[in-house]
């Protein structure tokens, strides 16, 4: 990328860490002293654009092992595996899973941990139920109880979380109260699972200061960071309307929102003294790699200075960090992640 541009990143993340450091020192939560909990994950990868879509490979992309042994070589401890299990659950009774899907999640998820990585398996574009929830509470109970059962005997480096950015009518109150239930329900069988839970408002910082959460030593509190939504989502034609490509991220009014905006977030996780991780981050391919870079970096750094952990959206669909066609990671992408 050349010394100017190496130059200009490091600039930039020098400004926002002495920041964080500097927010950190005045950061006062009464008389009592509290030690930040750490997430069990702290590099991890969606597998996204797989089977979170309506069929595997219907959005370009299928899960190959090998991109399971390139994710865990490079560094990495954790997958997050975002799955439509709506689309593959019967409509009412039990609302049986499909055995196939199960099949192809085991395959998926018994490589990984044999890798001695953890797993993140979540319910992820249920959109149903963020439209019509007195319907499809139930239904995403019953899934939950068949994944519990299915899932039982699996070592702890299984995670489940409950459901994937609650948003319309799952109201902060109505999402509290949902996984108050399926934590509830997960216990039963399992006390020493973790159970990551997101917040209402699309699993955003405002959505996440708001809600309540239960009180239990294996949860872990998620929320997804993707501000300033013009930038990371510029050229995202799956959004309408589309932001216009160009905009640009990293002035010092930049910096210092970004700064406000972790620090709240690991107020919040002192607060209730639970893990906290950051479930998702990326910018959408038609900003530059330079753009991409320096805000993937930066929040990256401030994950990692508040001490929560973090889970890069996405692989090597959309919002990628490594390149199918050739077979290869997008190496400024991968030093974001995983460099100094």
């Amino acid at each position: 990328m050349g010394k100017l541009y190496d130059r200009s990143v490091r600039v930039v993340l020098a400004f926002a860490l002495t920041l964080a450091v500097s927010a950190a020192c005045v950061s006062d939560l009464g008389s009592v002293a509290y030690k930040p909990l750490v997430s069990p994950v702290q590099r991890c990868m969606n597998l996204s654009g797989a089977l979170e879509g309506p069929s595997e490979g219907e959005w370009g992309y299928t899960v190959r092992m090998s991109d399971i042994d390139k994710i865990a070589d490079a560094g990495f401890d954790t997958i997050r595996l975002p799955v439509r299990w709506s689309a593959h659950a019967g409509k009412s009774g039990r609302y049986e899973l499909d055995s196939d899907m199960l099949a192809r999640t085991d395959e998926i998820i018994d490589y990984a941990l044999a890798k001695d990585m953890n797993v993140i398996l979540n319910v992820h574009h249920y959109y149903q139920i963020h439209h019509n929830p007195s319907k499809h509470e139930r239904r995403l109970e019953g899934i939950w109880n068949q994944l519990a059962a299915h899932y039982a005997a699996y070592p702890d480096t299984l995670i489940f979380e409950v459901l994937n950015e609650p948003h319309t009518k799952m109201t902060v109150e109505r999402t509290d109260a949902l996984n108050k239930r399926i934590v509830a329900n997960i216990r039963k069988t399992q006390t020493d699972r973790w159970i990551l839970l997101a917040t209402a408002e699309w699993g955003s910082l405002p959505g996440l200061i708001e809600s309540q959460p239960p009180q239990d030593p294996r949860i872990m509190l998620s929320w997804h960071y993707y501000d300033p939504f013009s930038f990371t989502h510029q050229g995202a034609e799956f959004f309408k309307p589309t932001p216009p490509i160009g905009a640009q991220w990293g002035n010092e009014d930049d910096l210092a929102r970004m700064t406000a905006d972790f620090r709240a977030a690991a107020a919040f996780r002192d607060t209730h003294g639970m893990p906290l991780l950051l479930g998702e981050f990326g910018v959408f391919d038609a900003a530059s790699v330079e753009e991409r870079v320096k805000w993937i970096s930066t929040v990256r750094h401030l994950s990692e200075a508040n001490q929560f952990g973090w889970c890069h959206w996405g692989f090597s669909s959309n919002f990628q960090a490594y390149d199918p066609e050739k077979e290869a990671w997008i190496e400024p992408i991968r030093a974001a992640l995983l460099g100094d």
